[in-house]
């Protein structure tokens, strides 16, 4: 039990600060991000097993890989060079709770890419923005809804 809440600190202090990092010199901080991906595996594996910390991270390889080809086919703008593996490590923490993670995805990039473009004073939703903030926020939030929390046991 100790060890679990540890796991989540570890998680929880890495990803505010990959957020933090990506806010004020837009780079993806990969030290820190591979931090949170660990802490992420583990706490998979002493949940679920390693069969279910396996197949998270094939799911979050696939979601990349699904990503990078609508990256190829123009289908998506090209994000960032730290945003692909910002984004397999938050597929594998949000695998489990998938519309979890993709509904405050969209409510939070939305309100980042608004704020982003009134402080740059640039037209609404038309401005580049650090992606960690709003991805971590969901990653982490998904990641830990697929707990159930009131019965104590993890």
């Amino acid at each position: 039990m100790t060890l679990m809440v540890a796991g989540y600190g570890v998680l929880l202090a890495a990803a505010l600060r990959v957020a933090w990092v990506d806010c004020r010199r837009l780079r993806i901080e990969y030290e820190t991000l591979a931090c949170a991906a660990v802490a992420c595996g583990c706490l998979r594996v002493a949940g679920d097993g390693p069969a279910g910390a396996g197949l998270a991270a094939g799911f979050a390889l696939a979601g990349t890989g699904i990503v990078a080809c609508a990256v190829r086919l123009g289908l998506l703008r090209r994000p960032g060079d730290g945003d692909w593996p910002l984004l397999a490590v938050c597929l594998f923490l949000g695998a489990d709770e998938v519309l979890v993670f993709a509904t405050v995805l969209g409510i939070a990039g939305l309100c980042m890419s608004a704020l982003w473009s009134l402080r740059r004073r640039k037209p609404l939703f038309r401005s580049r923005f650090p992606l960690a903030p709003p991805a971590l926020l969901a990653a982490v939030t998904a990641f830990v809804v697929r707990h159930d929390m009131s019965g104590g046991s993890w």
